[in-house]
Order: structure tokens, then sequence, then C-alpha cells
């Protein structure tokens, strides 16, 4: 094999290969095939010469890692364990992926569902969650040796919520059933919090005849400063650590030199009420995993009451670019920060929260190249989503590649040619800050308001040339 160990090396921000130490970041893409993973994946229609020359186009300009969606209902079954000509295509995979130099990060998709979003499947605790825990214990141990694997990804933004995800067309969960299954504990958690119904009721001030009739919003609640919403947010959070921890254990008792991340949500941002941060983020969970990620997008900003596209330059630019810095330190716990998906769309017209205009790919590599490099101080890997276009996709997938669709240059490939080449063999240097930000999490969790403030006083202190970093109080 070409290809060697990775982990995080002592000073907890560089990766670096073993046995040698070299430093390592990874660049490069996620899914390698033009089809969004909300509908499929490469192992539907697994064509060995077609992935080893997607793969060879990434290797070309220096890329050194592949963010793919496993597939997973290609290659386990509850029933029946693991499926041999599933495997049989991972085994390939992997094989050609090293013949490249290519580390590969599997992200986990829902049993029986997609690869990608399934707010129903995740909601539910019992059997799905059994059912995962067993396939990881298989999966992993399959490969535990195999120096390939980048990192095990649980999932890709995990998200309690009743709503569709905004990118997955025709999805209709069961609304009603999604919020019975993400309250079901809520009683018992309060009950461990406070005890008694009286306890409860003099710290609410509140006059509730019993634990289940306190009511709860999976849904974002204006509520500042109100601890009945912080509690509830507390407990989303709690569930979704359990979630996460009882898979985290099972891969690293079977797996235990690969790392473990999560694709993360930028749980807190201007602009969005904070169900973005339900469950998952990166400040209820980093413990659990080896480096952390988050995913920005201007998805909001660019909607007509908020800031302006970043692609127009100017100001809006000057912002985002401040924002998306102040997301990554807010991000930081002491291990490394991937921006672990990100990027934006550049030669056709878009879609996200609005219909999004033609933008050229130079508008689109230039504001890639812009962010990167203002990123570069706070950020220790880029993998842009996605791999190359996805022409049918419902977002800005559609154009927002590395490559176009049959993996041919774009304005972007150079852009990542030279990224690839800066950060190749480099010890990175996270910059220091120079104003430690106290921020309450019962301020950020029940109230809009002084998330808004937040961002204000990060913007204006990068402005100034200031560098926050975050306690949460």
């Amino acid at each position: 094999m070409n290809l060697k160990p990775v982990h995080v090396s002592s000073d907890r921000w560089n990766f670096q290969t073993i046995p040698d130490g070299a430093p390592i970041s990874p660049i490069g893409g996620n899914i390698l095939n033009e089809e969004h993973p909300g509908v499929g994946t490469l192992f539907t229609h697994f064509d060995e010469q077609e992935i080893d020359f997607r793969l060879g186009r990434m290797a070309e300009i220096g890329l050194n890692c592949l963010r793919q969606a496993l597939g997973i209902n290609q290659v386990y079954h509850p029933d029946t364990g693991l499926k041999a000509e599933g495997m049989k295509n991972w085994d390939r995979l992997l094989e050609l992926a090293d013949k490249h130099g290519i580390y590969l990060m599997p992200v986990g998709g829902y049993i029986g569902g997609n690869d990608w979003f399934e707010v129903e499947m995740l909601s539910d605790s019992g059997k799905q969650l059994d059912d995962l825990c067993t396939f990881w214990d298989g999966f992993c141990s399959h490969y535990k040796d195999h120096p390939g694997i980048w990192a095990w990804d649980l999932k890709n933004e995990l998200l309690y919520t009743p709503r569709p995800h905004m990118t997955t067309p025709g999805q209709s969960p069961m609304e009603a059933r999604i919020y019975a299954n993400l309250t079901d504990q809520w009683p018992a958690f309060l009950e461990a919090r406070y005890g008694t119904v009286d306890q409860m009721n003099t710290f609410y001030r509140s006059t509730y005849a019993g634990f289940d009739s306190v009511p709860g919003s999976v849904d974002f609640e204006e509520k500042p400063w109100d601890p009945r919403a912080f509690d509830f947010r507390n407990y989303l959070n709690e569930r979704g650590y359990r979630w996460c921890q009882q898979q985290c254990q099972v891969i690293r008792s079977v797996s235990p030199a690969h790392m473990i991340c999560s694709g993360n949500n930028t749980w807190s941002q201007p602009g969005p009420e904070l169900w973005l941060a339900n469950g998952f983020h990166n400040r209820a969970h980093y413990d659990l995993f080896d480096f952390t990620t988050h995913h920005p997008y201007p998805a909001w900003q660019v909607l007509p009451e908020n800031q302006g596209d970043p692609l127009d330059g100017g100001e809006a630019l000057t912002y985002w670019l401040n924002i998306c810095i102040g997301m990554s330190r807010l991000n930081w716990h002491e291990k490394p920060v991937v921006l672990q998906e990100f990027g934006w769309y550049g030669g056709g017209t878009s879609r996200f929260l609005c219909d999004l205009p033609f933008r050229s790919e130079q508008e689109h590599a230039e504001y890639t190249r812009v962010l990167t490099q203002a990123l570069k101080p706070h950020i220790n890997g880029f993998i842009n989503w996605p791999t190359c276009d996805m022409p049918a996709s419902h977002d800005i997938s559609n154009h927002g590649g590395i490559f176009t669709h049959d993996m041919k240059d774009k304005a972007l490939t150079d852009v990542y040619r030279n990224l690839a080449s800066d950060c190749k063999h480099v010890n990175h240097t996270r910059s220091p800050a120079t104003e430690l930000i106290d921020v309450s999490l019962i301020g950020l969790y029940t109230c809009q308001a002084y998330q808004e403030e937040m961002w204000t006083k990060v913007d204006a202190m990068i402005r100034t040339s200031g560098m926050p970093d975050f306690r949460f109080v």
C-alpha cells in the first residue's frame, strides 16, 4: 500500500502520518460521482474504470482526500449482515484510492433510507441505532488495519428536526411521529435534573402539575433567558450525545487506529434560527471526536433581507470572511478544525434557500481562493462540496464542483491545485487569539438577538485586527 496511517499530532492542531511524523492536511472533495447522495451513490452502479479515472483526476491536481457516502444499503442488511458484493466494491474502491494516493473519509448512511438525510430515522434511537452499531462493528472490523481510511464519519449534518432537509427533494417526514420520538425522554430528563416537580417549579417560577406536562419545542423557541427553553436544548444535546457516543464506542473498540469525526452544520451563524444546533454540534459533542468539522455556506447571507452574496465582493465578502473566521474559531476545542464541506457555485444559475443568479466559473474560483486563504490560519483541511458538478441536483451542487460533471477542468480546478501545493508537507500554526469572548449558552440557545450581537462583536473585532477565541459559560 502507498498510503500511511494518519493521526492528530501532539500539538493538537496538525495531522501527521505514522510512523514518520510527516505533516499532512486533508485537501479534496465530497462524493466521487455526479449523483447527489440523497438520491443514490456510486455503489448502486459500481464502475471500476470510471472510479479509477475520477480518482486519477483528483490526484493529478494534488488532492489527497475524498469524503464519500458509504452506500450503506449496498453493503449491509440488518437481518443478514454485511453483503459480499458491496464489501467487494468497497475493497476495490480502497485499492484504487490507495493507487492514486487518496485517503477516504466514509460517511455513514441510514439503514433502509438514503445516505445523506433521513430525519425520521435519525429521530429513532431504538432499533435504527442498534442496527447502526452492529453495522459499524462489522464494517470497521473489516478495515481496522487499513491505512487508507482518514476517519470514520458518523453521518452528514446530523440534526433533530421535524422538517425535511432543505436539499432533499420529495422527502415528507411524519412530523407527529418525529415529535413523539424526540420528546419521549423529556420528562425523565427533567426528573433526573430536578428530582421533584416542586423544585422544578421553583426554578422555573412555574406551576406545572408534573414533568410530563412541561412543553418542549424541537423547533427553536425565541424565549430569551428562559430556563425551560434552555433545558430542552440541553435535552436534545444529551440525546444526540448518547446517539453518537454509542456508535463511537463500537468503532473505537474494533478500529482503534482510526480517527472518528461527524459532519457538522455550522450550528451558530448570523441569520438562521438556532435549529441548526438541535442535538448535534461541536460545543456539545467535541470530546467524542478526534477533530471537529463545520460546513459553512453563505445561504442565509444571500437572502434579500441579509448581508448579500459574497460573490459580489466588497462589504458582503468582507463580512462573510469575518464570519467564517469567527465560526472556525467558535468550533475549536483544542483539536484540528476541518472545513469538511463548503463551497458555493459558478458556471450557471442555482438554488439554495432561494433562486440564485448566474455566476461565472471565475467568480466561483476567486471566491474560493479568497476564502481558503483567509481561513488557513484557523482551519487545517479543506474538502469542497462537491468533487464534481451534479447537474441534476436541486441545490448549489449543480455548479459547485472542483471539476465539471465528467471531471474536466474548471476555473476552480486551478485554485485547488494551488491550495494542495501550498499545504503539502506543511506544519500549520493556528493564529493566536487577541481576546477571549465569554458566550452565555443560555443566551445563545434561547435568544436570536444575543446570537446576532455576538456576531456583530466578532465582525467588528476582526475588522480592527483582533482575533477571538470563545469560552462558553
